[in-house]
């Protein structure tokens, strides 16, 4: 028998604030569908987390908005509970970082509570 397998890698922007990086035109455009890919992506692990480690049966018991961002759809497979994630989490150190490294940090303890059920 043969085996197809997929795999993603995937490199997220940041999601530096259009304050702190001063963007104009293009660019905010550009950042705010960044950022709007980022808060789907968001949303979509934090009702897996809930679902998860609440469900009765595995059973899904919240809408999981795959389609509002083209990460996220790229992605529906791989979150959608038969897949193996590793996820991995940059921080920074500084003071002036500090919101974009506390929302990265609740994002990561979010995906760390998420059970996959890969089927091999």
């Amino acid at each position: 028998a043969i085996k197809v397998s997929t795999l993603y890698l995937v490199d997220l922007a940041g999601s530096e604030s259009a304050k702190m990086t001063n963007s104009k035109g293009e660019r905010a455009r550009e950042a705010k569908y960044i950022n709007q890919s980022l808060l789907t992506l968001s949303t979509i692990i934090q009702r897996l987390s809930e679902d998860r480690s609440s469900s009765v049966g595995g059973k899904r018991t919240q809408h999981l908005p795959y389609r509002d961002s083209k990460l996220t759809r790229i992605l529906e497979q791989a979150l959608d509970g038969n897949a193996q994630i590793g996820i991995i989490c940059t921080v920074s150190p500084t003071f002036k970082c500090m919101e974009e490294t506390s929302n990265t940090l609740k994002f990561a303890s979010r995906a760390k509570m998420i059970k996959m059920q890969a089927k091999v």
